[in-house]
């Protein structure tokens, strides 16, 4: 597999992770923070934003890896706070993310 292509896969699991996460806590009759909500829409639409940064090949790829990063180890810390296993999924994915696109970042860089 392509570097490329392996940057995508980590992202749009990423995002899909998070989003099914969002609409499954969405469906539920628990309250969850605002923060918690707000947290996991941010990384899904950051990881989706660097998917498409990857595959058009971004001239500053590297910035929006960085901030890729960020949120995806805010989301993992605040996923981490919980103990459904679809959180610790979700930390885990997130984890994952942050360590491959701080590759991209340096790389790029």
């Amino acid at each position: 597999m392509n570097t490329s292509s392996h940057y995508l896969n980590v992202c749009a699991d990423t995002w899909m992770q998070c989003e099914s996460l969002l609409q499954s806590i969405s469906q539920k009759q628990t309250s969850y923070s605002y923060r918690t909500t707000q947290v996991l829409d941010e990384c899904a639409n950051i990881c989706l934003g660097t998917m498409e940064a990857v595959k058009e090949g971004w001239k500053d790829l590297n910035q929006m890896a960085l901030l890729c990063v960020g949120l995806c180890e805010e989301c993992a810390e605040v996923c981490e706070r919980y103990s459904d296993t679809q959180f610790k999924r979700c930390a885990e994915f997130c984890k994952q993310c942050s360590a491959t696109l701080s590759q991209l970042a340096s790389e790029a860089a």
